[in-house]
């Protein structure tokens, strides 16, 4: 059986603060990326375990350069550099068998959600697949779908779970902390949670949620935070200017729909970029 592995940084167990997953910053390269990759390595021994042929992990944070590769599990492959690749998850197709999402948050506006946002802290507010809201979690999981590869585990803090378990059914879960708010939470043994981690993912491989069908055509819509995002992400050839801060974006080839998505991102991280360095000015403010 072949598994395809996203892991994020947010839901990692011992991420407790904002420093941690900061690319480049100390606490990230000593302790957040060392703790990713051990729990990777714990899903990937559970995999194993469970009878999993082949391994292939993605790393879905920021940069994508989080993952320790000379740690990482020697059986494993590593997909890593830039998330902003045509496609949201090179290689996957329907050889896979299970699809596994790690070290992830809840969508944007989950009450004690730490670190809940979706996609983008800067520019998204709400985001939504043929009228279902959902968040990073949501978009792996429906676009594993459209190859006939299931969610079998989910990790993450609580709220994170939850969610995944409301979207597509009963599968594994291990909350590895408890959100109470955005920036605060309870965190749980270490050791434990690599123990949990390593079951959850061995008894995944024998169970999982049916896969998340949508219809075709796929519609995408956006809900962004200015509309300065929006006046860039509807420059996307094809893309529907709705509100001044929604564009949508339809197609009935899913993969080209999911391109879509990612082009009105990163054009809309373009004005975010520019607000956030204060070059839309007012007089000494920024606006």
């Amino acid at each position: 059986m072949n598994v395809y592995l996203v892991i994020d940084m947010e839901g990692i167990g011992g991420v407790t603060h904002g420093s941690m997953i900061r690319t480049g910053h100390v606490e990230w390269r000593e302790r957040g990326t060392r703790l990713m990759t051990a729990e990777a390595n714990a899903a990937i021994e559970g995999a194993f375990q469970g009878g999993a042929t082949s391994v292939i992990v993605k790393d879905g944070h920021d940069s994508g350069q989080n993952i320790r590769r000379e740690d990482l599990d020697s059986r494993a492959e590593l997909i890593t550099g830039n998330s902003v690749t045509v496609g949201l998850m090179p290689g996957m197709d329907s050889t896979f068998d299970k699809l596994f999402l790690m070290g992830f948050h809840a969508k944007m506006g989950t009450r004690f959600g730490q670190f809940d946002h979706t996609i983008s802290t800067a520019t998204i507010s709400n985001l939504s697949i043929n009228d279902i809201v959902v968040g990073e979690i949501g978009l792996y999981g429906i676009y594993a779908g459209f190859y006939d590869v299931s969610v079998a585990l989910t990790t993450g803090d609580g709220p994170a779970v939850e969610e995944s378990q409301e979207l597509f059914g009963d599968h594994q879960g291990v909350a590895v902390k408890q959100g109470l708010g955005r920036f605060a939470v309870r965190t749980f043994n270490p050791d434990k949670i690599l123990t949990d981690i390593t079951q959850g993912a061995k008894k995944a491989m024998n169970v999982g949620a049916p896969p998340m069908k949508v219809e075709s055509p796929v519609s995408i819509s956006i809900d962004f935070l200015r509309s300065a995002e929006a006046d860039m992400a509807e420059m996307v050839p094809g893309s529907v200017r709705t509100s001044a801060r929604n564009v949508q974006y339809t197609h009935s080839d899913p993969d080209i729909a999911f391109q879509g998505l990612q082009a009105m991102v990163s054009l809309a991280g373009v004005a975010a970029s520019r607000w956030a360095s204060g070059l839309y000015k007012s007089g000494d403010a920024v606006v």
